[in-house]
């Protein structure tokens, strides 16, 4: 198509050959695309099962640190009961022993 001047048919037939190939390029795009986007949707799907199933996990274990933290509090409370039913009865001694020295 190097001439000046080119009939009609001329021109149709070149664009239409010229065109066709970017044409089936943009049909595959297209496919390429569609598969991407099913992919992509089912990709999506997993890591929303996932994100439920570590959700889940975050509070079993949240569950898990309230529950060990009330046990923690409780012995502490039953350590204070024991230190002062060991230190009663130590004062006394003590007192004795500083009252009967003097």
């Amino acid at each position: 198509m190097d001439e000046k001047y080119v009939t009609k048919l001329e021109f149709q037939a070149f664009r239409v050959g010229e065109f066709e190939a970017l044409r089936s390029d943009v049909r595959e795009l297209q496919v390429d695309v569609h598969e991407l986007q099913v992919e992509f949707v089912s990709f999506r799907e997993e890591v929303r099962g996932e994100l439920k199933v570590v959700n889940l996990r975050i509070d079993h274990l949240t569950d898990k640190v309230d529950s060990l933290r009330k046990s923690v509090d409780k012995s502490m409370r039953v350590r204070m009961w024991i230190a002062g039913v060991y230190a009663v009865p130590m004062m006394f001694m003590l007192v004795k022993i500083l009252v009967g020295t003097n």
